[in-house]
């Protein structure tokens, strides 16, 4: 026997593995690079006409030496990403085109190199990696197990499950 099941159930994941290598210039007399954070990573996913896309932002923060490496200071930059999500799709049929999405961060935004060269330009290599899960009301067809045993009565169940006994060991045990 199979049963029709309305529900709320898994139809798509996919996976954003995001690169960035960026160029930073900084008017200072930058002698050495010290260490570089990602901070404050904000995201939200969104489908758009089949597309899932996921927008976001982070802070970038340099700590440099300049100077000779008299001096250290740290140079911040917010960055924006907008960036489309490959999906893979299971066909069920769904209730509506109404579609929620899940983010995980697998991966969060970490600086992997960073490159000072001899006319002072800094490049920094970034990389993260995001997973998402798209959920959506469907129809699920699902066989059921024919019964083989009948169902108590409401009696035979207290019967079974109920002593009645019970306050009376209680007295007793004290």
């Amino acid at each position: 026997m199979y049963r029709e099941i309305a529900t709320k159930t898994l139809i798509g994941k996919g996976k954003l593995p995001y690169y960035l290598e960026k160029e930073i210039h900084i008017e200072d007399n930058v002698s050495k690079l010290l260490g570089c954070w990602i901070i404050n990573l904000k995201y939200y996913s969104e489908y758009q006409e089949k597309d899932v896309r996921l927008h976001g932002s982070y802070s970038i923060q340099l700590w440099y030496a300049s100077d000779n490496d008299q001096k250290s200071s740290v140079y911040e930059e917010q960055i924006l990403f907008d960036e489309k999500v490959l999906m893979a799709y299971r066909s069920l049929q769904t209730l509506d085109d109404t579609m929620f999405l899940k983010v995980l961060v697998s991966h969060y935004p970490t600086c992997v190199g960073m490159n000072l060269d001899e006319n002072k330009k800094i490049t920094i290599k970034i990389e993260s990696e995001f997973f998402v899960d798209a959920f959506q009301e469907a129809i699920l067809i699902v066989q059921c197990a024919t019964k083989t045993n009948d169902d108590l009565s409401l009696d035979e169940e207290i019967l079974m499950n109920v002593n009645p006994n019970y306050l009376i060991n209680k007295k007793e045990e004290k």
